[in-house]
């Protein structure tokens, strides 16, 4: 009798909860986990009917593998404490991960799962995203732990012509070392250095790899080495820590003048490629992008705007003001613009001037306000069907989709005189009918979906808070 159900947890934590197939994480904790603006980015831009589920795992992890293959969970994560124990429950293993020694992503084959590791191939991602190449470079390596494993395969994989380990404890980067170095038949190309021996290292430039958790806290000083000067010798650096955005490492690096990136990109690109191996496809540069600024905004804030898409009467303004009120931000209705701008109602825009005058006008604005900064913008519902303002807007900020059903929206506009496409005979069969025109297109234009049936204002706009 197996001691734990997949299919229990997610009835009892995710009940409200239905998709086709069901992706996920194994992890303790995982309350916190990012991996979700990933995956359910993903699965929304490809058109793909799947949802991702933390599974907050203390114990009887094999229970937990055997069982997710058997209700037919199509692909998992794994992360701390279970990236090693869980190879023991597997059909098979790529052979990276098998040198590496860590597993962090379950895919499906016959009878179980087999055991990969994105965490190598998604920071090499990572890496070349910033225009920098590992072949024939010299590498130092920050630490010893848990990750420096796959960094070090990583390096040697990609082609770096020597990688220095430095660290404290010897013991720990001589055995990375010569355990890595054998796997490529490659003596002698890693190096273990004492962190006091850190001088023995030959006067060059190499690409930093900072591998330890110094820098997640508070008053965390420099890593490994503290000589400042010892950090003259980086023509690029990089953090595997991405929550802070900046870690002490990072920031003298930058007052050096020295390109820098933290773990963010690693971090998504990790999960793409996991996304790639559970479905058999190839996610494209645009879509990473996008992912990427979803994820950035829900690690960081909004990097400048936060605007909120979708038809009439789905929130958009009332919303829109609660955000502001809550961030310090400024607001603007793009409709309320445009009155303004030409002394006369939407009603009489369209009247006199008709609406193609009306959507040039949307078009305009969107241009005008490119260099606008700290701004919640709330579109008319309109303004994202064209195409080129889909891409104004996603230039503008972070765009999130104020999603509701054609009932909701009949209720909230029915009595409003002011929205011209809206003066027919039958309003609900309209509204029903734009709604189906224009979804595919707020789908396309927005970077996040908010579900608004049956939530408060406040319920909305908090969500927007916490992923903004």
């Amino acid at each position: 009798m197996k001691n734990y159900n997949v299919m229990d947890y997610i009835t009892d934590k995710y009940k409200n909860v239905r998709a086709g197939k069901y992706i996920g994480i194994f992890g303790n904790p995982i309350a916190h986990t990012l991996s979700p603006v990933i995956h359910d980015n993903l699965s929304r831009l490809l058109g793909l009917d799947e949802k991702y589920l933390p599974f907050h795992i203390e114990s009887n992890l094999q229970d937990a593998v055997n069982d997710a293959y058997d209700r037919g969970i199509l692909g998992l994560n794994i992360t701390v404490p279970h990236k090693q124990e869980v190879m023991n429950y597997l059909m098979c293993i790529d052979e990276a991960a098998q040198a590496i020694g860590a597993v962090n992503t379950l895919v499906r084959c016959g009878g179980g799962f087999k055991g990969y590791n994105t965490d190598m191939p998604g920071l090499a991602k990572a890496i070349s995203s910033e225009g920098i190449s590992l072949e024939n470079k010299n590498i130092i390596m920050l630490g010893a732990g848990g990750a420096a494993r796959a960094v070090a395969y990583m390096c040697l994989k990609y082609g770096a012509q020597k990688v220095y380990i430095v660290n404290r404890t010897i013991e720990n980067a001589e055995k990375i070392a010569e355990e890595i170095s054998a796997s490529f038949h490659a003596e002698g190309k890693i190096i273990a250095v004492p962190a006091e021996d850190y001088k023995s290292i030959p006067r060059d430039k190499y690409i930093f790899i900072q591998c330890t958790s110094v820098g997640l806290h508070e008053g965390d000083g420099l890593p490994v080495v503290t000589d400042e000067s010892f950090y003259d010798m980086a023509e690029f650096g990089i953090d595997l820590i991405y929550n802070p955005a900046r870690t002490p490492f990072l920031e003298l690096l930058e007052r050096k003048g020295i390109r820098t990136a933290n773990g963010l990109k690693m971090l998504l690109y990790q999960g793409i490629m996991a996304y790639e191996l559970w479905n058999n496809i190839s996610v494209s540069d645009g879509i990473a992008d996008r992912i990427y600024r979803s994820l950035s905004a829900a690690l960081y804030g909004p990097d400048n705007n936060i605007i909120l898409v979708g038809y009439m009467g789905s929130g958009k303004t009332t919303v829109g003001t609660y955000i502001a009120r809550e961030f310090g931000y400024d607001f603007l209705d793009t409709d309320e613009y445009i009155v303004r701008k030409e002394g006369m109602s939407i009603n009489d825009i369209f009247a006199t001037k008709g609406e193609p005058y009306f959507r040039k006008l949307e078009t305009d604005i969107l241009k005008e306000l490119g260099e606008r900064k700290h701004t919640v913008i709330s579109t008319g519902g309109g303004l994202p069907v064209k195409t080129e303002n889909a891409e104004l807007l996603r230039a503008l900020g972070t765009v999130y989709y104020l999603r509701a059903d054609a009932k909701t929206i009949y209720e909230r506009v029915k009595d409003d005189n002011g929205r011209p496409l809206l003066k027919v005979e039958d309003p609900k069969k309209k509204i029903e009918e734009m709604l189906k025109e224009r979804a595919g297109a707020y789908d396309t234009a927005a970077d996040v979906v908010i579900d608004t049936a049956g939530k408060s204002v406040e319920q909305i706009g908090r969500r927007i808070i916490w992923l903004s």
